[in-house]
């Protein structure tokens, strides 16, 4: 009897593992689909917000004014878009995985779709190690300094030099998605 009660749980998930499995695999074309175009439109809100940020916003706190720079203190009513990013980031790094899973198997999308999302990580990865870092270091002395050092300031201009070529790099990553979405479009029907 024991044997029956700690099997019958495994049973059961292997049961709906087997009816997950079977219902992806006869919609894998429509999931690959949704999911690629679902990724193209998330980027390019993600790149809409970035272009913003970049032209607007960063050099307004960037231009090595104090008050401009109070702009990140976080101590006062500040613009800490820290957890926009961290959810949006999240949501998108799902969906993007979700396309490489679904359509790696496509002709002349898979392999690309699979480029275009390591040369993205390896950005993700610059930002979260070097743009991260960088801006909460900013934001702590906006909350601190009464006025910053001219190693500071340089610091400051080598992060806008930086961000406007990463951001370069997302928006080059979807237009590279554009005839992948195309394509697929296509297949599907």
């Amino acid at each position: 009897m024991n044997l029956l009660t700690t099997t019958s749980p495994i049973l059961a998930c292997i049961i709906g593992i087997q009816e997950i499995v079977s219902l992806v695999s006869q919609y894998s074309l429509s999931i690959a689909t949704y999911s690629l175009l679902f990724n193209l439109l998330i980027y390019f809100l993600m790149n809409g917000a970035q272009i913003f940020e970049t032209l607007v916003f960063v050099p307004r706190w960037a231009n090595g004014n104090l008050q401009n720079l109070q702009i990140l203190n976080t101590e006062i009513k500040s613009a800490n878009l820290k957890y926009f990013w961290i959810l949006f980031h999240s949501i998108h790094e799902v969906i993007f995985l979700i396309s490489v899973l679904f359509c790696y198997h496509i002709d002349g999308i898979g392999q690309f779709l699979l480029i275009l999302f390591l040369i993205h990580f390896v950005v993700r990865v610059w930002t979260v190690v070097y743009f991260a870092q960088k801006i909460i270091r900013f934001q702590s002395l906006a909350n601190i300094v009464d006025s910053h050092s001219i190693e500071t300031i340089r610091d400051i201009r080598k992060w806008v030099l930086l961000n406007y070529f990463r951001v370069s790099i997302y928006i080059g990553i979807s237009i590279f998605m554009i005839p992948l979405v195309i394509q697929i479009l296509k297949v599907n029907g």
